[in-house]
């Protein structure tokens, strides 16, 4: 465990493991189900609406929901980072069917 880190569970870690053995919960649990299909996703990049930082969001989506957020490396303010809010503040947004 860290102690004083100023870590705040972004998920930045796991978007630059190395070795592709961190994933996302949500990720992980359609992988495990065999229904993660990368080639069925479609990804759209938009600004984050959260504050005046001028973060992208890339948000990846199969079967009308949001699977994952990730942001672009050539992104001159997050480099491919996010926050927390840009990062997981997707789970608040309901999907329509």
């Amino acid at each position: 465990m860290l102690t004083g880190s100023a870590c705040v569970y972004c998920g930045n870690r796991i978007e630059v493991c190395p070795t592709g053995a961190l994933s996302f919960k949500a990720e992980f649990d359609m992988r495990a189900a065999g229904t993660w299909d990368e080639a069925r996703q479609t990804v759209t990049t938009t600004g984050c609406a959260y504050c005046g930082v001028g973060c992208d969001l890339t948000p990846h989506v199969q079967d009308n929901g949001i699977v994952k957020v990730t942001s672009p490396l050539d992104n001159p303010v997050t480099h491919g980072h996010l926050c927390i809010k840009g990062r997981f503040g997707h789970q608040h947004v309901q999907n329509r069917d």
